[in-house]
């Protein structure tokens, strides 16, 4: 059966909206008697908090309230994970984003103004930026032990947490080797540096006691659990009504600016509203972990791996955020697509008083495949075997055991997506690097794995409701929210599909957590498995409920039906009603034609001892990158020319969709190689704007070729799995290795900057002089 929608190249449902700027984000939200609210920020990263005086700025003209911790003794910590952040600090700050005053006045200007007449006396505390610093017993303690996070020999008010991981017998498999590969290998902070800023409007109604806030989240309704619970009221008294989303990348699964605007809506009885400048929310809000990867590989002559051994070291800042999974996820994915018989490794979760770190795009797989991809090119390098050649003898098939213990059955792609890749670029083994006035050429290959929804035994599923309007449209009620990534579309697509209906007659509504369920968070790489299913569901239940319907009005025989351009049709006839007429009449009849889709999966919690389970994620989406990099080497300046990826993603659910994300991702990998990093020295940020701070513009564009693998059979709908994550994997790890291939010269760490390639050059030349 050929699909009409699946698979196809579908324009975004939201793209008219945005484009004509018909679409509201959250900054837009106006009213002329709503307050503005700014807050005050820790005046040095590890402080006792002596005083917070806010009495000269009450008295600023146009100052509505202006209140410190003291005020608010009833509101209740807050945290992902673990509930360790305060909504305002009470005796000690632990990074400077930390907030220790909250000024809600008429104007923006008033509110900044008195944010200069607020007295804080404080004494300074040991600053601890360096893991491994903080990781030492003799440091001060960030936060106060807790007996679950003791771990012998470190420190336990640093420590978050420690995970394990161990299949096998990894002294065996190093006794199996010829060679042992040991190397260190960093990734530092980086900042999401999604479009939109932190911004969110609310009002209190006191009447009815709820809280209404229009503020952007990849999670509604666990960010209104999150709100509630700080704010003491029952999660039904948070409303939060999803605009328009200016990107996220893990950004917005954290809280910002919501309990604060929620909080003083109910303290000022007013409309209040909060946006961050990009400075404040560079400094105040999480960055992806900076991880220590410390390997250790055994290898034969012939290639094959016997044994694996890592030791993962993550800052996750000030607070807990969501680092216990990031950090362990790094580990969890520590030898990437590749079959190693035997491995063991232990991964350390660390307080500093850093920025906090949090979910970014990938979530420590990102971090984890530079680490391995660059093991593997060093492994490859040692012994003489091409890169890509290495990588395939080792690919994962049908049968291979992730290091989680999970036995792969169905949508193994990682082959063929070398294979493809090599054909599309002409790739050559053993290619050796050009040099043409002065620019030397090089390519590099990296795969990757990536393991769909949140996996591990953690509750995960999603909800989405259907309705057929009265004038014959269909309502997609869901929550999950689109960042971006294209989910809506891919909803109506799959909606559209089992209904065989046009497109047009697919409508959303927007996120509310008054009036759309739980759908879980954009994150993991899972909306199209999770909230794909749901819709499929939903769509095959409704499209039973139509034909019924329509059997009771048409004919009492049962006979077959086609749903066509709105219409009900008898088969073989002329006879036909309306979805419109057939959703009044079962209206009247109190039936209304609605129908449900829950996708709820389970998935094993792995062993503490040893994190081996039979199923720990619904799913893996493979990836790989083919890169060619041309650097001068006068300046050092790199340039990436080409790019080839090739993402296996079970089934194409929208083509453009999957080309739009492996473009995207492939451009965010170039800013991780060459450019982007968050300087933070003493917990202090360096570069918070974004003229210190570098990303990628349109002159640093390569040109990128994506072709895909459907290797079918995955979890999702029509065999589908996700690839917003993992289209950005492979693409830092492709750039170093090619630079390695141009130069000859191996960085362990990203980004690699023209200074240091420059350096490294010289260095080289003036010892072989």
């Amino acid at each position: 059966m050929t699909n009409k929608f699946v698979g196809k190249r579908i324009d975004r449902v939201d793209a008219r909206d945005k484009v004509t700027g018909k679409a509201l984000y959250s900054a837009d939200f106006y009213q002329e008697d709503m307050l503005y609210l700014k807050v005050l920020r820790a005046p040095h990263p590890h402080a006792r908090i002596n005083s917070v005086d806010v009495t000269n700025a009450r008295k600023i003209p146009g100052v509505v309230m202006a209140i410190t911790a003291k005020d608010i003794a009833w509101v209740k910590n807050f945290g992902m994970i673990f509930k360790d952040q305060e909504v305002l600090v009470r005796e000690k700050t632990r990074y400077m984003g930390d907030a220790l005053a909250i000024v809600a006045a008429e104007t923006p200007a008033i509110a900044r103004q008195a944010l200069d007449y607020i007295e804080v006396d404080y004494e300074p505390l040991q600053v601890l930026s360096d893991p491994l610093q903080a990781m030492d017993k003799k440091a001060p303690y960030i936060h106060e032990p807790r007996e679950e996070n003791c771990e012998p020999g470190y420190n336990p008010g640093n420590l978050l947490c420690s995970h394990r991981l161990e299949r096998g017998d990894v002294e065996k498999g190093f006794a199996e080797a010829d060679k042992i590969i040991e190397n260190e290998i960093r990734t530092p902070h980086v900042e999401h540096v999604a479009l939109q800023p932190e911004a969110g409007v609310a009002k209190y109604d006191k009447d009815t006691g709820v809280c209404t806030m229009w503020v952007a989240t990849q999670w509604l309704h666990d960010i209104q659990a999150d709100v509630a619970q700080a704010l003491n009221l029952k999660a039904e008294q948070v409303q939060i009504i999803q605009p328009a989303i200016g990107g996220a990348f893990g950004k917005r699964e954290d809280v910002s600016v919501h309990i604060i605007i929620g909080l003083m809506s109910i303290l000022t009885g007013r409309l209040v509203k909060m946006e961050m400048t990009r400075e404040e929310l560079m400094i105040t809000q999480n960055k992806r972990h900076p991880i220590i990867f410390r390997y250790k590989t055994g290898v034969k002559k012939d290639g094959t791996i016997t044994a694996w051994e890592a030791e993962v070291i993550g800052d996750t800042g000030a607070y807990a955020s969501t680092g216990s999974a990031v950090v362990h996820q790094a580990l969890y994915m520590c030898t990437g697509p590749y079959n190693v018989p035997h491995l063991k490794g232990v991964s350390y979760t660390v307080y500093t008083n850093n920025t906090y770190a949090g979910a970014m795009r990938g979530f420590g797989a990102t971090q984890a495949a530079f680490a391995y991809e660059t093991q593997m090119d060093c492994i490859a390098a040692e012994l003489g075997i091409d890169p890509l050649e290495f990588r395939r003898k080792n690919a994962y098939e049908l049968g291979s055991i992730t290091p989680n213990g999970q036995i792969l059955t169905t949508s193994v792609g990682i082959k063929e997506t070398l294979d493809k890749a090599a054909e599309i670029f002409g790739y050559e083994p053993g290619r050796l690097s050009k040099e043409v006035n002065g620019k030397i050429r090089g390519v590099g290959v990296s795969s990757s794995m990536f393991g769909c929804g949140y996996g591990e035994g953690f509750p995960d599923h999603s909800i989405v409701d259907l309705e057929v309007t009265r004038e014959g449209k269909i309502l997609v009620r869901s929550a999950a929210a689109d960042v971006g990534q294209g989910i809506l579309t891919v909803v109506c697509q799959i909606v559209a599909e089992v209904l065989d209906i046009p497109m047009d007659l697919v409508e959303m509504a927007p996120g509310d957590t008054h009036a759309t369920r739980n759908a879980g968070s954009t994150s993991a790489t899972r909306q199209t498995i999770f909230s794909g299913n749901a819709a499929k569901l939903a769509a095959e239940e409704l499209l039973g409920k139509i034909y019924h319907r329509a059997s009771l009005e048409l004919s009492k025989h049962h006979p077959q039906f086609l749903v066509r351009d709105g219409e009900v049709v008898l088969q073989g006839t002329e006879t036909r009603i309306s979805l419109a007429q057939l959703a009044r009449i079962s209206r009247e009849k109190g039936d209304p034609l609605q129908a449900e889709g829950c996708y709820f999966p389970r998935t094993d919690v792995p062993d503490e001892a040893t994190g081996q389970g039979r199923l720990v994620y619904v799913a893996y989406t493979f990836n790989t990158h083919i890169t060619e990099v041309e650097i001068d080497k006068y300046t050092g300046e790199t340039k990436v020319l080409r790019v080839v990826a090739v993402p296996d993603v079970g089934r194409v659910i929208n083509r453009v969709g999957v080309e739009g994300q492996s473009e995207g991702g492939t451009v965010m990998g170039l800013g991780m190689a060459l450019m982007e990093k968050q300087v933070i020295e003493e917990g202090i940020t360096k570069n918070a704007d974004l003229s210190t701070y570098l990303i990628p513009t349109s002159l640093d564009m390569p040109e990128i070729i994506t072709d895909i693998v459907e290797s079918g059979d995955a979890a999702g709908p029509y065999g589908a799995k996700g690839v917003g994550e993992p289209a950005l994997l492979p693409a830092a790890p492709a750039i170093i290795n090619a630079i390695y291939n141009a130069t000859g010269i191996r960085f362990y760490h990203t980004p690699v900057t023209p200074d240091e390639i420059l350096q490294a050059l010289q260095a080289r030349a003036s010892k072989n002089f």
